[in-house]
């Protein structure tokens, strides 16, 4: 774990916190007030007051979604973001492919049109999601192992060997020893 996610801060109390509060509340207050029960209906009745507040959270979403005109967008992860450069990528080269094939006459005017134009809509969809979605911080980089370094020579075969080496790795034989 690395100290920058230890040392963040937690998210404060939203939308979601509350309904899921208060449908528990609700299904803890249901369970009590019915007495004499049978266990599954408890469990039932539990499980219709999750569903509510989970329904009632869904509403707010939605409510707030047409409220606010735009809607403030979630900032992307990064495993997100990943996704979204990947088909970003695929949806280029998918316009390069067609771009090829209409040169070549494998598609038809029409066809080409049509789907450029789906092509291109879908990209400049992909990028505009990239560019509001914050970039994330790049990962502190490990160096590189460096390869092993050739010292030796060895004297049988004449096989470079790594600096480790006490054999040589092609015919076996000790390494700084002389045959004769």
């Amino acid at each position: 774990m690395s100290s920058e996610t230890s040392t963040e801060q937690p998210a404060s109390f939203t939308a979601g916190h509350f309904f899921v509060l208060l449908s528990m509340i609700s299904a803890t207050a249901a369970v009590v007030v019915s007495k004499h029960t049978h266990p599954v209906a408890l469990l039932l009745i539990s499980a219709a007051a999750l569903a509510a507040g989970y329904t009632a959270y869904a509403l707010h979403r939605a409510l707030m979604g047409l409220s606010s005109g735009e809607g403030e967008e979630e900032p992307l992860g990064v495993r997100q973001r990943e996704i979204l450069e990947q088909e970003k990528t695929l949806v280029l080269r998918a316009i390069k492919d067609l771009e090829f094939d209409y040169g070549m006459k494998k598609v038809s005017e029409g066809d080409y049109a049509d789907m450029l134009e789906r092509l291109r809509g879908r990209a400049l969809l992909l990028m505009q999601q990239l560019e509001r979605a914050p970039v994330p911080k790049p990962e502190a980089k490990r160096p590189a192992k460096k390869p092993k370094a050739v010292v030796g020579v060895c004297t049988r075969c004449g096989t470079r060997n790594e600096a480790d080496a006490r054999f040589c790795k092609q015919c076996g034989d000790r390494l700084g020893s002389v045959n004769t």
